[in-house]
């Protein structure tokens, strides 16, 4: 009510009860702040309460996507880019992340490929580490610093066809070998908080699997986080055919070791039930607590539970926005260079810029950027303006959005064009097309993309085709009327400069792909 926006009277007189524990997606601070405030003064135990939010590839600077990041080769990018996602959602109240997700993914029709880091378990490995270390810094209880969560544990990029959320079947030797690779190298870089997956393994739901959780998380890693669910999958188990209700799901799912549940309220609606009927150990409620408790303590929550109201000029700092930059020029791979056509050579050549996405603030973020500042977004056009000059660059972009059918904006394009040395094609994505539950059947350019490309090779000027995307697509047969293609997994804010870097050849592609793509025979 009042300042404190969605803060009513149910929600504070849960906090007083002590009924919540952790919030989400709560990043005004004066909210955040009187939150904090009811569960220290006036609830019975004065516990303070754990903010969490998905900050997967920056807050209000955006850095390409995890698989963008992969393409870099270069942990150290990724981990300066999660501190600095760290620090600028810190200053909104946020102290836990839902990252880095570590899903080994090697089907590109799964949306979630975005926000994974590629297929090979080693190099994951090395990013999921650098990536906790960059969220965690070195001590908690530092300002600026939040805690990561390891997920979804485990094998969730193995969905069966790609479809989001199906089945999987992985032999333990592969589900060691491949899959828990990165998962126990976020472990043994002090990760401390784990997400249980949605999916199933070989028929038993991730959220109660005994095997993961307790054997191998517990048992074998020696994990001491605290585990959370991911959204309502505790409740899920019914859908799965694991338990016949809620309160059997409850059970099952504490009696693993998943500490936190989010969303779905079972465990507070069963478990003292549960207990009661001699059904729970209050033992394994105690030590879920404990769990929990000791990081809020590791974060520094008893003794300073309060984020200063920020300054504006806590996001988008000039070095955050560099540091950007160069994880986006090192993202990006150039597949094909016929002629020597890149780096662009002589002076000041007439270039004309095509495309849909590039002029696009929002779209060349990717998914996941809830908080993105858009006004920080560099597209294609205004780096290449920056960096040519303004009066070198013809700007068409021959289709309103990658989706768009029509072809009305065809003989503009054709125009800059031929008025042009060459032409520079942006083409791709959207960000609503990758991401969770967004998985594709049809790899190929989507709309009317793959005919603007062939009507601008008419032109019979040379073509530097740029594709800006969520996922490996099959850009195998449209690559023939190109010259040169670059590509880049939705490089984020400083896209533009990046980009405007590679072609001039001030700077030199030097990403290589993390995952393997459908017909890429050019």
């Amino acid at each position: 009510s009042g300042r404190y926006g969605n803060l009513n009277d149910e929600l504070k007189g849960e906090i007083k009860q002590g009924n919540i524990g952790s919030i989400l997606n709560e990043v005004n601070v004066k909210t955040r702040n009187e939150i904090q405030r009811i569960a220290i003064e006036e609830s019975r135990l004065g516990i303070p309460v754990i903010f969490g939010r998905d900050v997967i590839h920056g807050f209000k600077t955006i850095f390409p996507i995890p698989l963008g990041q992969a393409a870099s080769w270069n942990p150290e990018l990724s981990k300066e880019g999660a501190r600095i996602a760290a620090m600028e959602s810190w200053a909104s109240g946020v102290n836990w992340t839902f990252a880095p997700m570590m899903d080994i993914s090697r089907d590109p029709r799964w949306g979630r490929i975005a926000e994974s880091l590629g297929e090979d378990p080693f190099l994951a490995s090395k990013f999921s580490e650098a990536m906790v270390i960059g969220f965690q810094g070195d001590n908690l209880k530092d300002d600026g610093t939040i805690i990561a969560c390891a997920k979804h544990f485990a094998g969730y990029g193995a969905a069966e066809g790609g479809r989001d959320y199906n089945t999987t079947m992985i032999p333990e030797g592969e589900m060691r070998d491949v899959y828990l690779k990165p998962f126990h190298a976020a472990a043994k870089a002090g990760a401390a908080s784990f997400m249980s997956g949605f999916n199933e393994i070989n028929g038993i739901p991730a959220t109660g699997n005994e095997f993961l959780l307790k054997k191998i998380l517990r048992e074998e890693w020696g994990f001491e986080g605290f585990v959370v669910s991911d959204w309502a999958s505790v409740t899920e188990m019914i859908e799965h055919g694991f338990a016949a209700d809620e309160k059997e799901a409850a059970a099952k799912a504490v009696k693993v070791g998943v500490d936190m549940e989010m969303a779905s309220t079972s465990y507070k609606d069963h478990l003292k039930e549960l207990i009661t009927e001699g059904k729970i150990d209050e033992k394994l409620l105690d030590a879920s607590v404990y769990r929990i408790l000791k990081v809020k303590s590791d974060l520094g929550l008893f003794e300073n539970p309060y984020i200063p109201e920020p300054d504006m000029d806590q996001f988008g700092k000039d070095t955050y926005l560099n540091a950007a930059r160069k994880s986006a020029q090192q993202g990006f791979v150039l597949l094909k260079n016929e002629n020597n056509r890149l780096p662009l050579s002589g002076s000041n050549p007439k270039i004309a810029l095509i495309g849909p996405m590039a002029h696009q603030k929002y779209e060349q973020l990717g998914t996941w950027v809830f908080d993105a500042d858009t006004s920080l977004s560099v597209t294609p056009l205004e780096g290449m303006q920056e960096r040519f000059g303004e009066n070198n660059i013809q700007f068409a972009n021959g289709l309103k959005f990658t989706r768009d059918q029509g072809d009305q904006g065809f003989n503009a394009a054709i125009q800059a064009a031929n008025n042009s040395d060459l032409a520079v094609i942006c083409v791709g994505e959207e960000s609503i097309i990758s991401g969770e539950a967004h998985c594709l059947a049809n790899l190929e350019l989507t709309g009317a993309q793959n005919e603007l490309i062939k009507a601008v090779a008419k032109t019979g000027k040379p073509i530097v085709l740029v594709i800006l995307a969520g996922r490996p697509l099959a850009i195998g047969e449209i690559s023939k009327y190109a010259d040169a293609v670059i590509y880049g997994f939705h490089p984020g804010t400083m896209t533009g400069a990046a980009l405007a870097d590679i072609i001039s050849g001030d700077v030199n592609p030097s990403g290589k792909l993390p995952v393997t793509f459908p017909f890429l025979s050019m």
